[in-house]
């Protein structure tokens, strides 16, 4: 399977467009917050279950982006035009010397103006449509945590999930949003407040008995009341990605949305405030 992840990051910088003019407000110095998202698209780590650890990600790309922070762009060699579209391009060609599999940079000039380089032949969508229709953001609560081989596995922690649904069709039919929204609703509702745990934990032993999850490993156990977890089917760890790819699934397994006329369903899943995962999933039968 495979899977886009993104991580978001900001820093603050001076700048002035030298090519648009003297008249043009952007000549003279002037400053932003600018937000970047770093994408990094690939094969999701069938034990492991991401692309790669956010913790790495934001570790490396950080380093780079964090030297564009409290700085004259202009003054920054390959910068001397710093519009969103340079930066861009500036950031891609540096991170993706240190990280493999980045296919965006997306650059916020202000929370109305953002550009987005993303080089030819890397890109995520895997199913092409002539529409793609994108139904109401939801946002469920769950806890969670994971499994790291050989022995090593977080505290059970929690999280906010915002998630963003798609349906790609080049013939949609009458009430496909409102389908799309519905299957979305049906998929995340069971996650709700529960413990999002993997049916086959990438280490150590779990077992469900008379009412209970009993997780063992590393000489540790935890006991969860069965009617608090939700298993996601077939995985190693319950990672954004694979939350993501179970959505998913579940609305492209649905009759009701090969009878909307999608032929791919694509859920973006938000965790927390900046670390997001975007899987596609072709509907069966189209």
């Amino acid at each position: 399977m495979k899977a886009e992840i993104v991580k978001e990051f900001s820093f603050e910088a001076a700048h002035r467009l030298p090519e648009v003019g003297q008249d043009h407000k952007c000549s003279r110095l002037h400053g932003h917050l600018f937000k970047i998202e770093v994408a990094i698209f690939g094969e999701v780590d069938p034990e492991l279950g991401w692309v790669m650890d956010f913790g790495d990600l934001a570790r490396e790309a950080g380093r780079i982006i964090s030297s564009l922070d409290h700085k004259v762009l202009n003054d920054i060699e390959g910068l001397a035009n710093p519009t969103s579209e340079n930066i861009s391009r500036y950031l891609y060609d540096l991170i993706s010397r240190s990280i493999p599999g980045v296919s965006a940079i997306t650059v916020h000039e202000s929370p109305y103006s953002r550009c987005t380089y993303r080089p030819t032949g890397r890109t995520a969508a895997e199913h092409s449509g002539d529409f793609r229709i994108t139904a109401t953001e939801i946002v469920f609560s769950a806890a969670h945590l994971l499994f790291f081989p050989p022995s090593g596995r977080e505290p059970i922690h929690g999280h906010d999930y915002l998630v963003t649904v798609t349906g790609i069709s080049s013939s949609p039919a009458p009430g496909a949003r409102e389908t799309l929204h519905l299957l979305a609703r049906e998929a995340i509702a069971p996650m709700e407040h529960r413990v999002l745990l993997a049916s086959r934990p990438a280490t150590g032993c779990m077992t469900v008995a008379e009412g209970s999850v009993r997780i063992e490993g590393d000489g540790r156990l935890i006991v969860l009341p069965q009617e608090d977890c939700f298993t996601l089917d077939d995985t190693a760890n319950s990672t954004t990605e694979l939350i993501a790819a179970h959505i998913a699934r579940k609305m492209a397994e649905s009759m009701r949305a090969r009878a909307a006329g999608f032929t791919a369903v694509e859920v973006d899943v938000l965790e927390g405030r900046d670390c997001r995962a975007r899987v596609t999933v072709h509907v069966p039968g189209i």
